[in-house]
């Protein structure tokens, strides 16, 4: 009986690998924040405001992976839809909000777009960065039971899960689309499309998609320097045409320097000039907005130089392979299925962050995971990161039995 009891009996064993690379990601975080100073409104006060905010979001977060290991990650999976329809009205409410042209201390527009809910007390909330965990977990239910049902592996089946995905992801893409946000959708597509490659279907699926994604990109290019009307058409036009501004702010923005490429142009002045190990501390070398969010690797460079901008970008692309790591060698098929949506998602936010501040990929409102200023954000991803020290544990006992 003892000996069955022993046997039987869960022990929680902590990733110490992933909870060193959490460490190091906050110490950076409230680092960057601090020294991004300079470049906010109110200088010092705005930044060490933004400093104990993000502690304490880090603090709540850490609340947050306790509490979900302590009732059990497969809540998770089992309540997912009423976070999903709690978070549909909230969607469906900031874009009626836009159309209407709602305005008040709750639903105020920032730089433009309505993305987020202002809680007094407490600050904003954005429902877009929690619907796209959601949307995950919601896939890795579907993808499991799909694979559990299916009888082959045909392209008709392969269809059948696409349009699965499809019914549940489309109505809040839509929505998210219209307050307008580009980075948001741009993340969901990429993680679903990952998720999607990875579930057991045909591999023509990953030349297909990877076909096509170099396509819109090449053909984006492409309509910029031949057809900017049309190019300007297909992004939105009009009044929206932000979205096309972003690209010549890409393209062009020593062209665009004063303009659309302002925010690019004067952020690879301030760490462009920062040599190895960057510029006094605190200093404002050039002046560029969102520096605490978007442009936060920016602030890391400018400071810390070549190498404080190689360290943060060695231990992001370590935290995705230690994830990588965890989901291979886990039996736990819809962990694992989510794991691959949130690998996806976080190297795409990774690759996409860096990459748009270095100027080799398009400009978006893409942000650096558990780096960049926002407690939507940093909430938000402790939840597969509560999923991923679940599976390392869960594989520890296994071996120990």
């Amino acid at each position: 009986m003892n000996k069955f009891i022993n046997e039987s009996k869960r022990y929680f064993t902590l990733d110490k690998v992933l909870f060193g690379i959490m460490i190091a990601f906050a110490t950076i975080s409230v680092v960057a924040i601090y020294l991004s100073a300079p470049l906010l409104d109110n200088g010092q006060a705005d930044a060490i405001s933004l400093v104990k905010k993000q502690l304490m979001w880090f603090a709540i977060g850490s609340a947050v992976i306790a509490f979900l290991i302590k009732i059990g990650i497969d809540r998770l999976f089992t309540a997912i839809d009423i976070a999903y329809w709690i978070l549909m009205v909230l969607l469906a409410g900031l874009v009626i909000a836009r159309f209407a042209n709602i305005n008040s201390s709750i639903v105020a527009p920032i730089n433009g777009t309505r993305a987020w809910y202002m809680i007094p007390g407490i600050g904003s909330f954005q429902p877009s960065e929690f619907m796209k965990i959601v949307l995950v977990i919601k896939a890795a239910n579907v993808i499991h039971q799909h694979n559990t049902d299916k009888e082959g592996y045909t392209f008709q089946s392969d269809f059948q899960l696409f349009f699965k995905i499809a019914k549940f992801a489309l109505p809040p893409f839509i929505l998210i689309f219209l307050q307008p946000d580009t980075g948001v959708p741009i993340v969901i597509l990429f993680s679903l499309a990952t998720m999607f490659i990875l579930s057991g279907v045909r591999r023509e699926w990953f030349i297909i998609i990877a076909t096509l994604s170099i396509g819109a990109l090449l053909g984006i290019v492409f309509l910029y320097y031949n057809y900017p009307d049309v190019l300007n058409t297909l992004l939105g036009g009009g009044s929206t045409s932000y979205r096309l501004d972003r690209f010549y702010g890409w393209l062009d923005y020593e062209k665009y320097a004063m303009g659309h490429g302002y925010q690019l142009f004067q952020s690879m002045i301030s760490y462009g000039t920062a040599g190895v190990n960057g510029h006094p501390l605190g200093t404002m070398i050039a002046h560029y907005p969102e520096a605490q969010t978007d442009f936060i690797f920016a602030v890391i460079s400018q400071n810390f130089g070549f190498i404080g901008g190689s360290i943060t970008i060695a231990l992001s692309f370590l935290f995705d392979i230690k994830l990588v790591s965890i989901t291979k060698h886990s039996d736990l098929p819809r962990e694992r299925y989510m794991m691959m949506g949130i690998i996806g998602m976080i190297f795409f936010q990774h690759l996409e962050n860096i990459g748009m501040i270095m100027a080799v990929l398009p400009i978006t409102g893409i942000t650096l995971p558990f780096i960049s200023y926002g407690g939507s954000s940093l909430l938000s991803y402790m939840i597969p990161l509560a999923v991923a020290f679940h599976m390392y544990s869960e594989t520890q006992n296994r071996h120990r039995h």
